[in-house]
């Protein structure tokens, strides 16, 4: 009876925090998604689908910020996925010297502090005071509207997420890698086939399962960001970069709606557990 009960109490701290930090604020969510909880009266009543409903009525701005973030997920996984690839290959590479250097340099932004991130690329990236506009003019060049230019506020959020979270999947493909057996690489080069073939015909598709782990949790990660967004732009300029989670926020926190926010939750979880979903789905019927 001991052996059984001793793993359970060391386990109910967690259990603990994981129900009171997680499970009920989920369920909470999901049921606040049904009501018209107002958080200055801290009354609501049960509105059924009406919160759902009215996210994509004028003049409600949900469906535009939901179509904003999907696009900005479709940027952001293949980048993130094709540069934590070419990181990790440079980082196992017989060729390349200081590998343990250039690990820790690449993996280092994905230990920064979401607000450092932010109000450093902020700084990097100001119009008047910024260290990037203050080279170019000094190189002869006018200055960028880096967070100013909608397009270019969308791209600057863009490419500084790439930045952040590239070293986090690099470390994944590096175990893939380097748990390939050697005797794949020395049986493909008595076939005789080039670096390139090798890679995209031999070594590539042995990374299928790390692969896909890595486009879902890239997905997840894209549709929820939100700290280092709402720290470097706060979703502008207007409501350029704001994606779904910054609109949850300001739904919840400054409108005081938090039923409509809860509405706007459940949605992006659904979305998130559908896109996991098919994407493991794929991964079984290649396999």
């Amino acid at each position: 009876m001991k052996r059984k009960v001793i793993p359970w109490l060391f386990l109910l701290p967690s259990l603990l925090i994981f129900v009171i930090f997680i499970v009920t604020p989920a369920l909470s969510s999901f049921y606040y998604s049904f009501t018209d909880y107002d958080m200055l009266t801290l009354r609501g009543k049960f509105v059924s689908f009406s919160n759902f409903i009215n996210l994509f009525r004028m003049p409600s701005d949900f469906g535009r910020v939901l179509i904003r973030t999907f696009f900005y997920t479709l940027l952001v996984v293949p980048l993130v996925f094709f540069m934590s690839l070419l990181l990790s290959v440079i980082t196992t590479s017989d060729f390349i010297y200081g590998k343990s250097f250039l690990r820790a340099l690449f993996y280092w932004p994905w230990l920064l502090s979401p607000s450092i991130i932010g109000i450093s690329w902020k700084w990097f990236l100001d119009y008047d005071a910024g260290l990037i506009n203050i080279l170019l003019l000094k190189g002869g060049f006018n200055p960028i509207s880096w967070l100013i230019d909608k397009r270019l506020a969308f791209l600057s959020v863009l490419l500084v997420t790439v930045w952040n979270v590239a070293g986090y999947f690099m470390v994944m493909f590096n175990a893939a890698l380097t748990a390939i057996p050697n005797e794949v690489y020395e049986a493909a080069a008595l076939d005789g086939a080039n670096r390139w073939t090798r890679f995209w015909k031999i070594i590539f598709p042995l990374l299928k399962p790390t692969s896909v782990l890595v486009i879902v949790l890239s997905t997840i990660m894209a549709m929820r960001s939100f700290e280092v967004i709402y720290v470097f732009t706060a979703g502008g300029p207007g409501t350029s970069t704001t994606m779904v989670a910054q609109r949850i926020y300001h739904t919840a926190f400054m409108e005081r709606r938090l039923g409509v926010a809860s509405s706007m939750s459940v949605i992006l979880f659904v979305i998130l557990m559908i896109l996991s979903l098919l994407q493991f789905r794929i991964l079984e019927e290649k396999q």
